[in-house]
């Protein structure tokens, strides 16, 4: 047991490189160093969603809601997220994004695709299959 956790912890370190990596890469290469990761993943939650509020996206970061206040007003301020006033309740503010990052979201995410290509590249067909099976296996056990 303890060499699996030892494996396991080295993993946990690799991913949390991988990530680091490929999230400054993608922000880096789309051309706004401005954005940090953590501003892209609202970026990126806000356009899967279409639309969030600040409760929404602190709650899907797992951060404070001062945290993501502090993340989202320098996006509002630059212009990537907008803020409007929810027509069922007022005291909601909800943000959508704006056209300009709608353009930025999708090139950081081509971009993004792009490295990952370059990425799995160390697979081969079989191993790449296997490996996508074995994360949605995990997947599939963790919800």
């Amino acid at each position: 047991m303890t060499n699996r956790k030892h494996k396991i912890e080295a993993l946990l370190s690799d991913f949390q490189a991988l990530r680091r990596a490929m999230s400054l890469k993608s922000v880096k290469a789309a051309g706004s160093p401005r954005i940090t990761p953590s501003q892209w993943g609202v970026l990126t939650l806000i356009e899967l969603h279409g639309k969030s509020t600040v409760k929404e996206v602190s709650s899907a970061l797992n951060i404070t809601s001062s945290a993501a206040t502090q993340l989202v007003d320098p996006l509002v301020k630059s212009g990537y997220l907008m803020r409007k006033t929810s027509t069922e309740d007022r005291r909601n503010v909800i943000l959508t994004l704006s056209t300009k990052s709608k353009k930025q979201v999708d090139g950081m995410k081509k971009h993004a695709l792009q490295r990952f290509l370059k990425v799995f590249k160390v697979f081969t067909d079989k191993e790449f299959n296997l490996y996508v099976a074995l994360n949605k296996k995990l997947i599939q056990r963790s919800l």
